[in-house]
């Protein structure tokens, strides 16, 4: 999620390419109108996810799509153009929803809505030209970093916009923030915990899954984006590290990478034969290598990747390997998990090889464990991220907003 940096490299270069592109305010009036920089990217799941619902659910609604963050995610930005036909192919009702490079934009609407805060910002000029109210998310990342200057007085700015009607947060550390630093009063505030998952994801009818011990061996996933050498922020090295620890003592451990990391950012020659490298995936293709893993490992850590840069709780990727029946071992360094019973559905450490080597060991000679704990996550990610749960609240308060005007 924390793309700001790669946008502060690219912007020069791809406004010459938007460069004439207009906003207009045409006579026919939009509901709602949605911007985003990588939608509809498939790797990025939960926009993808979003924006189709508020797609589907606001009749007179548009977005207007440019993919600015596309290099953060090791994607060409031509690219584009293909990921835009295909999602206009496999969703025919939303065709005319979608709104590309063009010369001129009709931004004519009863509320504008983004997520991140490096993507309200970016709007907020032509948004305040236009008395256009918005409503946004401020996910962590996207230019939002905690006890930053920077990131502080866009905030400020942002927030104290007169077209600024509410702000959708994800974690209760985000909200305590921004009213502990006055930047916006407590009832301006939404907090929808989590964030939103593809409901193909979701899938309540799982294949019958070989867990460890009905298998010869016992794997387990590591799975993040990379924003900086050796994975520190997202605990790409703990990883390793818990690995070459692990080998010592079970030669039936395997170990699985997925995201933006190789053999060649941290040594794994003593892992030949027990490691496998996927890079990237889509996230439609993650439950099929879920469906072969017992336990994920996400040590990720707050503000190594930048002052104040934090993740969600929990990451992503956590997210669909719980609901494909992995046991998730975290951290949660800034106390944000306010739904899930640690133990029970979830297993929370301080993020250190052997803390997470215990845990681990604990499962290996308990199955019994490993299982229980697998099905009772399963069954509260479910819930916890389900649509009724996620979009909801999110469709009741844009629907507000619109209907008040």
């Amino acid at each position: 999620m924390i793309l700001y940096k790669f946008r502060r490299k690219i912007r020069k270069k791809i406004n010459a390419i938007f460069s004439r592109t207009r906003f207009v305010k045409s006579i026919y009036k939009n509901d709602l109108f949605i911007y985003d920089d990588i939608f509809p990217h498939p790797i990025s799941g939960f926009r993808y996810e979003e924006f189709k619902t508020l797609l589907n659910a606001f009749t007179k609604s548009k977005i207007f799509v440019e993919p600015l963050s596309y290099p953060a995610l090791k994607t060409d930005a031509t690219i584009h153009k293909i990921h835009v036909s295909e999602f206009k192919s496999k969703f025919p009702a939303l065709e005319n929803k979608i709104i590309q490079k063009t010369v001129f934009v009709n931004i004519n609407t009863k509320l504008f809505y983004c997520v991140f805060l490096s993507n309200i910002y970016e709007n907020l000029l032509w948004l305040e030209k236009h008395k256009i109210p918005f409503i946004f998310t401020l996910y962590p990342g996207g230019g939002f970093q905690v006890e930053d200057l920077i990131s502080d007085q866009k905030l400020q700015k942002v927030l104290a916009s007169p077209q600024f009607r509410k702000v959708i947060v994800t974690q209760l550390y985000t909200k305590d923030y921004l009213i502990k630093n006055n930047f916006c009063e407590a009832n301006k505030i939404e907090y929808v915990f989590g964030c939103v998952v593809p409901q193909l994801s979701l899938n309540t009818n799982l294949p019958v899954k070989n867990k460890y011990p009905n298998k010869e061996t016992f794997d387990i996933v590591f799975c993040a984006a990379k924003y900086m050498p050796k994975g520190l922020d997202k605990g790409y090295d703990v990883f390793i590290a818990l690995a070459h620890s692990l080998i010592e003592k079970y030669d039936f451990i395997r170990f699985h990478v997925v995201g933006g990391f190789d053999k060649e950012e941290i040594d794994v020659t003593l892992l030949e034969g027990k490691i496998t490298f996927y890079g990237y995936q889509n996230f439609d293709n993650l439950a099929a290598i879920y469906q072969q893993m017992d336990v994920i490992v996400s040590p990720n850590k707050p503000f190594l990747y930048g002052k104040g840069a934090f993740d969600g709780f929990p990451l992503g990727t956590v997210i669909e390997a719980v609901v494909n029946n992995v046991v998730a071992i975290v951290t949660d360094n800034l106390n944000q998990n306010t739904v899930f019973e640690n133990g029970e559905e979830i297993i929370i450490t301080n993020g250190d090889v052997s803390s997470i080597e215990k845990e681990i060991i604990n499962l290996i000679q308990n199955p019994e464990i490993l299982l229980a704990i697998s099905q009772k996550g399963r069954n509260k990610f479910l819930e916890i991220y389900s649509n009724d749960y996620q979009m909801n609240p999110r469709i009741k308060l844009l629907s507000e907003e619109i209907e008040s005007k």
